[in-house]
């Protein structure tokens, strides 16, 4: 577990568990550190996306007052996530700050059900804040190229690396009678 008391300090930390008490002596108290990511993938429940690159994640806590600390992280990761048309891999830049202030009363409860999942008591785990902080930020949907044709419907070709000559003719859902008429003529 890591403590470091000193007032606006930057320090390398390897370790996932911060213990925050050592802020709480009085208001004001800061403490900066920097952490590496130790994951390397993400789960979202739905997909599995690889870290491809991850720079070590910047971390600054404040004591606010009343026992409340201010998280403040800069994130900076790149995920291999699948292109939305054509299922290619895209390396995509996750970048972003991330800031939260968590309450360490014991006699309060947490406002947001998330602030329990990385807090255990005054013991913060960056793993897990960070985590959560990716999936809040993923992109909704990524694409290779804003051309990127798709992939086909029919027998999956990939369309970006060329026909591949399956009939592609959309017709009316509503003309599916009419259709039937014709194609029972042509086979007399």
């Amino acid at each position: 577990m890591y403590m470091y008391n000193c007032k606006s300090a930057i320090r390398k930390e390897v370790t996932m568990l911060i213990d925050l008490w050592s802020l709480l002596s009085f208001e004001g108290k800061e403490m900066k550190l920097q952490t590496d990511l130790e994951m390397t993938r993400i789960d979202t429940g739905v997909d599995v996306y690889e870290i491809m690159e991850k720079k070590p994640i910047s971390f600054a806590f404040t004591h606010t007052g009343n026992k409340h600390i201010a998280i403040e992280a800069d994130v900076d990761v790149t995920l291999n996530i699948p292109c939305g048309r054509c299922l290619e891999d895209v390396k995509t830049n996750i970048s972003f700050k991330a800031s939260k202030e968590v309450d360490l009363n014991e006699d309060s409860e947490a406002d947001d059900v998330n602030d329990t999942i990385f807090l255990d008591g005054t013991v913060f785990d960056s793993e897990k804040f960070v985590y959560g902080e990716i999936l809040v930020n993923l992109p909704m949907k990524v694409l290779c190229d804003e051309n990127c044709k798709g992939i086909c419907n029919r027998c999956g070709t990939n369309l970006n690396h060329g026909s591949c000559g399956c009939d592609t003719t959309e017709l009316d859902p509503r003309m599916a009678k009419v259709l039937e008429v014709f194609n029972s003529f042509k086979e007399v």
